[in-house]
């Protein structure tokens, strides 16, 4: 093997090693995060974008190919792309999470549940499941290096009519707040991203005011 393919491999692993996304964006209904919470299964449309740097090679794309494979046994995805770019390549999923009141296997999930901090709201929460543990043991079965991270930097599209948002730590429209606390009437987009949130993931409280 030469050093060029050698390096080209490296740093498509970097890619894959992280597995952090750029950003995984969320599009949810007030609605069916409220119905969730009394019981009501839902699912959601999310997207998933990665990138990085270095040559797209046969092996690069191997792996990449394999991976996708995996990740159709354990999520469901409904669109995978592999673009390259100036600069490298970039992968893009496309996909829907369930939205719950329910622990569940899925690898990621929605949690809808009434709030034991704030009476009379409801707090919607990121979380995994068994199955990402299953997820990451074969991803790294193709590259003992490969470990893909719990959680990534998430912007969450909320729609909903006279719905009051709390949400700590989070960024609206470009501006920083300590603590969101507002009504909406339309569309809010709030990104959770490092610190606490690549532990915990993103979450959020509402309730109709």
């Amino acid at each position: 093997m030469t050093i060029k393919s050698t390096l080209s491999i490296f740093l498509a692993s970097i890619f894959l090693i992280s597995c952090k996304a750029e950003i995984v964006e969320i599009d949810i209904k007030a609605k069916d995060i409220l119905a969730a919470a009394e019981g009501e299964d839902e699912v959601v449309d999310f997207e998933a974008k990665f990138s990085n740097f270095g040559e797209l090679d046969d092996e690069s794309r191997a792996q990449i190919e394999a991976l996708e494979n995996i990740l159709d046994k354990f999520m469901e995805i409904t669109d995978f792309e592999l673009e390259t770019t100036d600069m490298g390549f970039e992968v893009t999923l496309e996909g829907e999470m369930p939205l719950t009141n329910k622990t569940v296997d899925s690898a990621y999930y929605l949690h809808a549940s009434a709030s034991d901090i704030l009476e009379g709201y409801t707090l919607l929460s990121l979380k995994t499941g068994s199955d990402f543990e299953a997820l990451s043991s074969q991803m790294q079965a193709i590259n003992f290096m490969l470990a893909p991270d719990e959680f990534h930097p998430t912007k969450i599209k909320l729609k909903g009519k006279d719905i009051r948002v709390i949400a700590p730590a989070t960024e609206v429209n470009g501006q920083a707040y300590l603590l969101y606390n507002e009504v909406m009437d339309g569309r809010v987009s709030m990104k959770f991203e490092g610190g606490a949130f690549d532990s915990i993931g993103a979450g959020f409280f509402i309730k109709e005011n």
